[in-house]
């Protein structure tokens, strides 16, 4: 008899805890689809927001309405690393879009931008001489004097730069992103991002370059938290990660100026502004040790006049970077004396001055520093 009753009570619990196991199993299959239910609503949300995002960046290009003839894509002239790079990029990223662009540069382009089109597998884009008549779009630059000949008399329909604004005026509507960040390429990566497009391989690796030459590697003080993750996001799209050794190659090609003449040199980051009515360039050149850096300023007397006389310029400057050990320095040279009465005004309280040019540790950019110096000079006392 008390077998019987422990073999009931045994068949309840056991009837008990099947109906336990089902219970859980029900609530496991309903919560997970629930999960899924709601996991793939959001998921449809996100699409549904990243597709609206798309076709709100989108339009900003479809409102100008038809385009009629290529698109040209240019930097500035005496075209720098982030220049190039930014203009193939911006035309890769328009040709997606299915405009008929095209990127072009204003000069001969210098070694490092060569080494980075060769390691990216990029032919060199085409020389344009002169922009009246094009439709074009203007990257790393919003200055007249600083763009194509012809200019005036060309339709910008874009401008994409990283400086302060620039005097390069239209009555047409256009797109004007300007950003300060450490590179042009990076507006071109948030860009892509904002178009939903993406980048090719070989596009990817000219980005880094244009971004780890306007940076000095993510080094120096214009480098922004968009700069870092363009960077990371663009060497996975690179397959790329020896970046080290990249930068190397590309500081190695930067201080190459075999067969160069002086005045090419001088030339080789060459941007000319106008501020207050005054005309003036500044020549930035990389030099590899302070005797190198000194050989170069010694030679730039004679570059600096040729380039005032055949530029028209009211004054022009040569910066020289150097290193030594782990300090950069920039040695700043006036053309005459005019030029060097601008850098008393702007520098003689805080940089060294050594009978020729004004000397200073660490190293400064001409964007962030030594333009605006320049321009709060030249708006104080302006040129008779």
């Amino acid at each position: 008899m008390l077998n019987v009753e422990m073999k009931a009570e045994e068949n309840k619990t056991l009837s008990k805890n099947r109906w336990l196991v089902i219970v859980l199993i029900v609530a496991l299959i309903v919560g997970s689809s629930c999960y899924l239910l709601g996991k793939s609503q959001g998921a449809s949300k996100y699409i549904k927001e990243q597709e609206l995002n798309i076709a709100l960046n989108k339009c900003e290009l479809e409102a100008l309405g038809d385009i009629e003839g290529p698109i040209y894509v240019t930097g500035h002239k005496s075209p720098d690393t982030d220049t190039v790079g930014s203009c193939i990029a911006y035309a890769a990223l328009l040709q997606k879009l299915g405009y008929d662009a095209k990127p072009v540069v204003l000069g001969r382009i210098n070694n490092e931008s060569r080494y980075v089109l060769e390691k990216a597998n990029i032919e060199e884009p085409e020389l344009l001489e002169d922009a009246g008549g094009c439709n074009m779009v203007l990257v790393d630059h919003s200055e007249f004097e600083q763009s194509a000949d012809g200019l005036s008399d060309a339709t910008v329909i874009a401008i994409i730069d990283h400086h302060s604004d620039g005097s390069v005026k239209t009555g047409n509507r256009l797109i004007y992103d300007a950003r300060p960040l450490g590179s042009t390429a990076t507006i071109i990566w948030m860009r892509y991002r904002n178009y939903g497009i993406e980048i090719d391989k070989d596009t990817a690796l000219a980005m880094i370059g244009s971004i780890y030459s306007d940076t000095e590697a993510l080094s120096n003080d214009t480098t922004t938290f968009a700069d870092e993750e363009a960077v990371k996001a663009l060497s996975k799209i690179a397959g790329f990660s020896d970046l080290d050794t990249f930068w190397k190659e590309m500081h190695e090609a930067a201080l190459s100026y075999e067969g160069m003449t002086d005045e090419e040199i001088f030339h080789n980051d060459y941007k000319e502004y106008e501020c207050a009515g005054v005309h003036y360039g500044i020549g930035v050149i990389k030099a590899s040790d302070k005797e190198t850096a000194m050989d170069i300023a010694d030679r730039m007397d004679e570059a600096m006049a040729s380039a005032k006389r055949s530029s028209g310029m009211d004054m022009v400057f040569a910066q020289i970077r150097y290193d030594v050990g782990d300090n950069t320095y920039t040695y700043l040279l006036p053309s005459d004396e005019e030029a060097l009465e601008v850098l008393k005004a702007g520098f003689g309280d805080t940089w060294e001055f050594d009978g020729k040019g004004y000397l200073t540790s660490p190293g400064v950019s001409r964007k962030s520093v030594v333009v605006p110096v320049i321009t709060e000079v030249l708006n104080q006392f302006p040129h008779e």
